[in-house]
Formats: C-alpha cells, sequence, structure tokens
C-alpha cells in the first residue's frame, strides 16, 4: 500500500497513475470528482473505488474534509482473485460507489490506526481487510447500477464534463483537436485554455494519456505484440506509442511493464500448482 492519509487539496489538477485508489470522506465532504468524462459525487460514508490510469482530477478541495485515501498497487489488486467482472469495470475506467455502514466507520478508522503503527502484522492484517471488502462489494456488484453524472452547477465544470466525455468516446479515433471543439460547440483555442486552466493539463496530453492507460490495459490482460497494442490504442504507429509511454507509463517501457506483471501473475500460478499438488498424492 503507497498511502493512507486525511484527505486534503493532494488533487487539485488532473493527474494519472498505475495505482488503484480508494476515497472514502469521513466527514465534512461531499467530495466531487471530474472522471472520464462525468462529474461525480461522493457523498460522506460512501466508498469510492477507480483505477488511477484514467486521468481524473479533484473538484473544488474541501478544507477540513476528513477522510481515508488509500493507493494500492495494480498487480496486488489483480492477484486477490477478485472476481473477473469486477476488474473488467475497474480497468475500463468505471467509478465504483458503496455504502459503508456505521458499524464500519469504527474498522475504517482502525485501518488508519493500523497502517500509522508501522506494525507489520497490523499493517498485514490491514491488507487482508481491504482485500476482503473489495471482494464483498465485487459480490455485490451485480446488484448495482453505474453511477449517473452529478451534473454541474458552474458553466466551465460543465464544458468541462462535455470535453471530456467525448475524448472518452473517441480517444482511439483519429481525432484533431478541431473536431473535439467542434463536437462541443466550442472554437478550438478558447477550449483549449478552458481545459488548461480547470485541469493543468493540455486536451492533448488529456487525449495521450487515456491512450497510455489503454494500451496498459492491453499489456496487462493480452498477449498482443507491441506493434498491435500500439495500433489499438490510437497511436497509428510505434514511434509515437513509445514517445507516449516514455512521458506518461510510469517509468517503464512497454516490455518491461508486461514483464513485471506476468512475472508476479507466473509467481501465483506456481504457488497455486504448488498447494494443489500439495494435496494430491
Amino acid at each position: 500500500m503507497h498511502d493512507l492519509c486525511v484527505i486534503g487539496d493532494a488533487h487539485a489538477h488532473a493527474h494519472a497513475h498505475a495505482d488503484v485508489e480508494i476515497n472514502i470522506p469521513m466527514h465534512g465532504g461531499p467530495l466531487r470528482y471530474l472522471h472520464a468524462g462525468r462529474i461525480v459525487k461522493v457523498p460522506v460514508g460512501k466508498i469510492a473505488l477507480f483505477w488511477g490510469g484514467i486521468p481524473h482530477q479533484l473538484l473544488s478541495p474541501v478544507s477540513g474534509c476528513e477522510g481515508i485515501w488509500i493507493t494500492l498497487p495494480l498487480p496486488w489488486v489483480l492477484q486477490w482473485e477478485i472476481p473477473e467482472p469486477f476488474t473488467q469495470r475497474l480497468l475500463s475506467g468505471d467509478f465504483l460507489l458503496d455504502e459503508s455502514s456505521p458499524e464500519e466507520s469504527a474498522g475504517l478508522r482502525r485501518w488508519v490506526a493500523d497502517f500509522e503503527s508501522g506494525n507489520s502484522a497490523r499493517r498485514k492484517v490491514l491488507l487482508l481487510e481491504i482485500q476482503s471488502r473489495l471482494h464483498r462489494l465485487a459480490l455485490d456488484m451485480p446488484r448495482r447500477h453505474r453511477i449517473q453524472s452529478l451534473g454541474s452547477i458552474a458553466t466551465g465544470e460543465a464544458r468541462m464534463e462535455a470535453i471530456t466525455h467525448h475524448i472518452n468516446m473517441h480517444y482511439l479515433e483519429n481525432v484533431t483537436l478541431r473536431e473535439i471543439a467542434d463536437a462541443v460547440g466550442l472554437n478550438h483555442r478558447y477550449m483549449m485554455r478552458l481545459f488548461k486552466s480547470h485541469s493543468a493539463m493540455s486536451v492533448w496530453e488529456y487525449v495521450v494519456r487515456l491512450r497510455v492507460s489503454h494500451a496498459q490495459r492491453l499489456l496487462i490482460t493480452t498477449n498482443h505484440k507491441i506493434t498491435d497494442i500500439a495500433i489499438e490504442s490510437g497511436f497509428g504507429s510505434v514511434a509515437p506509442f513509445y514517445a507516449a509511454y516514455e512521458k506518461f507509463g510510469g517509468g517503464k517501457t512497454p516490455t518491461a511493464f508486461r514483464r513485471a506483471h506476468h512475472c508476479r501473475q507466473l509467481v501465483k500460478s506456481d504457488a497455486m500448482l504448488q498447494k494443489s499438488n500439495a494435496g494430491n498424492p
């Protein structure tokens, strides 16, 4: 686990990373996110779960909002044998919400205490409890519907939602900035300034980050050749794919990223095979 802390202004600008995030506002919320082309709200007491590979931004950070922010390495989550439909939704960019009961609140605060204790045994129990919580969310998922967009009060945010929604629907295509601007009814120069002021990244960086995230999903979940993944991810050829991956891929080459995840899966499969053989004389 990378971090567990009080929620503050850490996400003031759009960003992306390779980890899975769990955000739980305890009081002083709600939190409002721009994520995958929608503005969504996380009320106090809700548990929000999403993959950080999709560019996301905390809108209007609430001063004094206390909560829990957890980042989990994606390979850990993939090795927890959570049902496949759940991980597919997570990696496809769904923003998942679940209720936390009043009884669960004490347990959530214990997570913070266990993490801050520095005690390896307590942290091990903490990870087991998080793993169990995600399994329960996956079991309950068929009864849940995808969250609806919150919409927006501010005009700028409404336009941001329109821009990011259109990009999320078309980033694998050969889109241009003018086409995106025309689709949302804005002058392309105004759109670029608006997007930059709200997200601290350019429109094109957002497009490229989505393509890199899509490529990472394919690297983890398929055996496709790197060249094919570059094409399937909207890059057109290998050269711009490698250039983008070097900038936004988290410090590893596509081959190294795939190898790291496949090695973990091989270790896991070998352990399961040894366990199976041990049970068979």
